[in-house]
């Protein structure tokens, strides 16, 4: 494992801090925060997407509709993909 002094921008996830820029100048697109969540219940991938008011992180798996919450607090995780259902 790496440690955070010697990481890549963007290999370790801080829950209790604010993003990196939240638009791509060159393209003009808002970059919306996410999780990647491997769905065991369909075994498939799918994103969840960070909510308006920065407590959660909330999405359904594709294919079923299972819904899965991520609360957003202080002390964060050193990862942006998890598996959940």
């Amino acid at each position: 494992m790496h440690s955070r002094e010697n990481s890549r921008p963007g290999e370790f996830f801080d829950a209790s801090s604010d993003p990196a820029p939240s638009s791509n100048p060159e393209s003009g697109r808002q970059i919306r925060p996410f999780l990647g969540i491997q769905f065991r219940c369909c075994r498939t991938y799918g994103r969840i997407y960070r909510d308006d008011e920065r407590t959660q992180y909330k999405g359904c798996c594709p294919r079923c509709g299972s819904r899965v919450t991520v609360p957003i607090g202080p002390g964060g995780q050193g990862s942006r993909f998890f598996s959940a259902g």
